[in-house]
């Protein structure tokens, strides 16, 4: 049997000379896993970025062409990396390819009964085999009587795009769906997130083609991997809703290509149909409204006349909207605004955006569009938390507007919510502007907003001499302060030397880094605490027999063990090791370490 003549021009006909390198590093690497010349079909296993490897078919024919599939998401036309670095293996190292007799010779001896029977014995080791079986008959099925068809059962017609292989993508979804049917459930259920992301970078391509204005072609891939996943992703385990998750994600990848499209209202419609009977589906498995705003999205349009309205200026109080907002208002109003962005229409950018409540898009394209007075302004009457002030007052900053940048993260900080991020850029910002008063008072608020050692530090270099008196206020409030940040509290307490406040921070629910860490400094200091500390650490892991944490427990016992020794009782050390040695004594792996440390 011969191989099959092959040279890298042959395969630079299929495939760009970029893709070709990304083979050959393919390749080089070692991707191709397995490849078995079946005649003149190779077929070949190559291993991916992911958790799911994809499978070369390359048919050599007698005219010297060469026919190529992969089951990877090369959604671009021309063959993937993965077909290229194949077919090298068979040019470069043919030896190692397994050759057998073609398909054509091994089908022979089978006749028609006993075809179908290998074919349904397949189906039961490849469960996906039936439903491409489905897939290849469908097109042959009669077509419905045109009386019985509905406008709401009818797909959009769509543009064909020859760059988008939709049925590469479709492979795509249920490969990598199929790749865990030979696991137990036990271990499939690891790698369904694996999965989903690989349905989600399917996905994902959809944006890439909106990106390089193939809006249609976005389109078609978008429906290709979402029809596919949802007949297909009940499979999965979804135990712990990761799959489930995905369809949030479509949804709202479907508005937005939806909306980048100048479609008509009947094109329109069908896709919101399309999209509620996909929302119907998947709501028997408790997945509710992931495809609502997508739908809504498909009905209004851009001619909803509540969005027509602010869009030519006039806005109410009730904004974009009719009536009473959806739950998923301002994920819309987002997508809206990122069309519009992208469109460059900044004058309707800036109307949505206020008339939707989205102040912090609202306010950085007003010092993008160099109004900057304008956003600080309004700045001070629409910013309601401290995260939202920060994104403005970067933008401010970045755009030249410093000091007015300074004023604005003053008064964030005077706002409800998470203030430590927008404190230590104030802080950092004053300091390297002069404005030293500032960056003390923002240090202090960024020491009240999380407390650690590090905020405590810059707020004692920026107040110098005043320190001693500053810093009363910092202690007291890491003393009485109620939040969870214990091991802020406990470096900043030790590092004062402060350690009967270091050991009442640790509370009753503190780690054991965190005990540890004060139980070394406690040995000198407080060395009958750090005895009991050390001992109920120790305790805990020998009574209930954690073997594999044994070494842990005698690290403990040898904390206490020189806290003892800090206080002359070496008599009582002995005692207490003797007692544990007698009631411990069958636990063979305890036993030595308890000696080493006598």
């Amino acid at each position: 049997m011969s191989v099959p003549s092959l040279a890298e021009a042959t395969l630079l006909r299929y495939a760009s000379a970029e893709t070709f390198q990304h083979g050959r590093g393919c390749y080089q690497q070692g991707a191709v896993l397995a490849a078995v010349l079946y005649g003149t079909r190779l077929l070949a296993e190559v291993q991916t970025d992911g958790p799911v490897p994809a499978f070369v078919c390359c048919t050599f024919e007698s005219d010297g062409s060469i026919t190529a599939t992969c089951t990877c998401q090369n959604v671009w036309g021309g063959w993937c990396k993965h077909t290229v670095a194949a077919c090298l293996v068979l040019l470069y190292q043919p030896n190692t390819v397994t050759q057998r007799p073609a398909l054509e010779t091994l089908l022979q001896p089978f006749n028609r009964e006993q075809l179908q029977a290998l074919v349904i014995k397949l189906a039961g080791y490849i469960p996906h085999l039936a439903e491409a079986l489905d897939k290849e008959q469908t097109p042959q099925r009669p077509a419905a009587p045109q009386a019985q068809a509905t406008p709401a059962s009818t797909a959009p017609a769509q543009p064909q795009h020859a760059n988008v292989d939709t049925k590469a993508l479709r492979r795509g979804v249920r490969s990598a769906i199929h790749s865990l049917d030979r696991m137990q459930s036990s271990q499939a259920y690891y790698y369904v997130s694996s999965v989903v992301d690989e349905v989600e970078k399917l996905a994902d391509q959809a944006m890439q083609l909106l990106e390089v204005g193939d809006g249609y072609g976005a389109l078609a891939a978008l429906e290709a991997v979402t029809e596919e996943y949802v007949d297909e992703w009940e499979n999965l385990d979804d135990s712990d809703g990761y799959a489930g998750e995905l369809f949030s994600q479509l949804g709202q990848l479907w508005a937005e290509v939806l909306l980048s499209l100048e479609l008509s209202k009947k094109e329109r419609e069908a896709w919101a149909d399309k999209l509620t009977t996909w929302q119907e589906n998947v709501s028997d498995y408790g997945i509710d409204d992931a495809f609502d705003i997508a739908a809504m999205a498909a009905k209004q349009g851009w001619d909803y006349r509540p969005l027509q309205q602010v869009l030519q200026g006039k806005i109410t109080e009730r904004g974009a909207w009719g009536g009473q907002k959806p739950g998923y208002a301002n994920d819309l109003a987002q997508i809206r605004l990122a069309i519009l962005e992208r469109q460059e229409r900044f004058q309707e950018y800036l109307l949505l955006a206020k008339a939707e409540g989205q102040a912090e898009a609202y306010l950085t394209m007003l010092i993008r569009l160099n109004r900057a007075q304008e956003a600080f302004d309004e700045g001070l009457q629409q910013l309601t938390t401290p995260g939202a002030t920060l994104t403005v007052v970067r933008a401010l900053c970045e755009h030249g507007e410093r000091e007015q940048s300074l004023r604005l993260a003053e008064h964030g900080l005077t706002l409800e919510g998470r203030k430590a991020e927008l404190a230590v850029w104030l802080r950092d910002q004053a300091e390297a502007m002069s404005q030293h008063d500032l960056a003390l008072r923002a240090a202090e608020q960024a020491f009240f907003a999380q407390i650690s050692l590090e905020n405590y530090r810059h707020a004692a270099r920026l107040a110098g001499e005043q320190w001693a008196t500053r810093k009363t206020a910092l202690l007291e409030y890491a003393r009485t302060s109620q939040n969870s940040e214990t091991q802020g509290k406990i470096d900043v307490f030790l590092h004062e030397d402060l350690i009967d406040d270091a050991i009442a921070a640790l509370g009753s629910y503190a780690g054991h880094t965190s005990i540890a860490q004060v139980v070394d400094v406690a040995i000198k200091e407080r060395p009958e605490w750090a005895i009991q500390a050390s001992k109920k650490q120790a305790e805990s892991i020998m009574d209930a027999g954690k073997a594999q944490y044994y070494d842990a427990a005698a690290n403990w016992l040898s904390k206490a063990h020189r806290a003892y020794q800090t206080l002359n009782r070496n008599d009582e050390w002995e005692a207490y090791l003797n007692g544990l040695l007698q009631l411990h004594g069958r636990k063979y792996k305890l036993v030595p370490l308890l000696k080493e440390i006598k």
